[in-house]
């Protein structure tokens, strides 16, 4: 089981629950919130978020991430600070006790330029 804030991730099962109410996420965008929790703190670029949730290993220009990123803030409330957009670089899910500045994650191997 992990935690964020008042969500429970269960990952025997592949849910999500918010103060005990199951959230329904597709099988890419919990891939996708999983992939922003488990480096949470970390700017993810779009190919990195790419390579994670769609297995796709070669730079693309594609916007199906952020449409992917809306909706996972719609469905699980995330706040402006909780997942945040770092233009020109990412994505980054801010952690839950404040650590100082975000670090680059997937930039050499990821990156969107």
């Amino acid at each position: 089981m992990k935690y964020y804030k008042n969500l429970s991730i269960n990952e025997s099962d592949f849910s999500v629950q918010k103060q005990g109410r199951c959230i329904h996420l597709t099988a890419i965008e919990y891939q996708l919130f999983l992939t922003l929790l488990d480096h949470s703190g970390y700017i993810c670029s779009r190919n990195f978020l790419l390579a994670s949730a769609w297995h796709i290993t070669m730079p693309i220009q594609t916007r199906t991430v952020d449409v992917h990123i809306a909706k996972l803030r719609e469905k699980l409330d995330l706040g402006p600070d909780d997942l945040k957009t770092v233009m020109g670089r990412g994505y980054t899910l801010s952690m839950q006790k404040s650590c100082g500045t975000s670090r680059s994650l997937g930039e050499s191997l990821y990156s969107d330029r």
